[in-house]
């Protein structure tokens, strides 16, 4: 009988916690990637980078910058998508490295200013001669 009791209070708990999961909102973030290739790559060689995001955003966009660790250039955008899906053929022009990185914008409903909703870990890309 012990153990029709705590079979019983064990089940009556798991209802009780799903219920509580169930009645509380749900906030969930889509996904974002972002992919380079190749890898290593030479001067004057075109780089395919292509970025995903699945989210409730407005805009999606692709940003690139060159340099070295420590010393890199700023953030600029490569392409722009209003679907999430983004694809660019970027030209390594100088030796060093590129780096990649998707970042999804949404508006402020106040202002409809566009602020940064969420940034991937940059890819990085080897340029050589």
């Amino acid at each position: 009988m012990k153990l029709g009791m705590k079979r019983l209070a064990m089940v009556t708990a798991l209802g009780v916690t799903s219920a509580g999961l169930a009645a509380s909102p749900a906030f969930a973030k889509g996904d974002i990637s972002i992919q380079a290739t190749p890898h290593t790559a030479h001067a004057s060689h075109v780089v395919k980078v292509r970025g995903y995001g699945d989210n409730d955003a407005e805009q999606y966009t692709i940003q690139e910058r060159s340099g070295k660790p420590g010393h890199w250039g700023h953030w600029h955008a490569v392409t722009r998508s209003f679907s999430g899906d983004a694809r660019a053929n970027v030209k390594a022009t100088h030796t060093g490295e590129l780096q990649f990185r998707s970042v999804l914008y949404s508006t402020d409903k106040h202002h409809q200013h566009a602020k940064t909703d969420r940034t991937s870990t940059p890819v990085t890309v080897h340029v050589v001669r």
